[in-house]
């Protein structure tokens, strides 16, 4: 069996399951789809779960690219996290004029079905958005030190506000089939990480 088919499986069970949910989503309906039989499925993936860890972590390399790309440049600090909020309304803008919706956030989808769950998945969560918060929190804390930002602001609570602001306008873009919302919080989104931390 090959990575190829692996890969097939991963790709199948993103789209599957970014089309409904992870609840809904079948090994049989996986299989069909992918045009392999269970025991191919099973020689890479032990449960349903690992199948939705696999998803988990092919989203996080998506993202974790757009965040490279934003964060990575030589663009002030606040202008890196406007970019970012850009570039994640776009990439939700071109899921919707693929799949006809919008899906929302592939890490927020996955993290409301997926954290509780025994296993691992909620101490991966927790690391996925650990990790998409010190972007935030990075550029936060240069961003004071250029003055920017007050010096009273906490990098890492501004941060949190952040990324919770945004997971809450890309549930609300998702509901109301607007990625134009998340691309309109980007004002919000500056005024929570500028707020001195009470």
């Amino acid at each position: 069996m090959t990575n190829d088919t692996r890969t097939r499986l991963v790709r199948t069970a993103r789209a599957l399951i970014h089309g409904s949910s992870f609840a809904e989503v079948g090994i049989g309906d996986l299989c069909r789809e992918a045009g392999v039989h269970r025991g191919s499925l099973y020689h890479f993936f032990p449960s349903k779960e690992a199948v939705g860890l696999a998803v988990l972590d092919a989203n996080w390399e998506l993202l974790k690219a757009l965040l490279d790309e934003a964060f990575d440049s030589e663009a002030p600090p606040l202008e890196r996290i406007d970019a970012f909020v850009g570039g994640f309304a776009g990439m939700l803008t071109a899921a919707r004029d693929q799949m006809g919706a919008v899906p929302g956030c592939p890490i927020g989808n996955l993290a409301l079905e997926l954290s509780g769950r025994p296993g691992e998945a909620s101490a991966r969560i927790a690391e996925i958005l650990t990790a998409w918060q010190r972007y935030f929190r990075d550029a936060v804390a240069e961003a004071v030190l250029e003055g920017h930002v007050p010096a009273e602001v906490d990098p890492d609570a501004a941060a949190l506000r952040a990324l919770s602001y945004l997971q809450g306008v890309t549930l609300m873009a998702k509901a109301y089939d607007r990625p134009t919302l998340v691309a309109e919080s980007r004002t919000t989104i500056r005024t929570l990480v500028q707020a001195p931390t009470p």
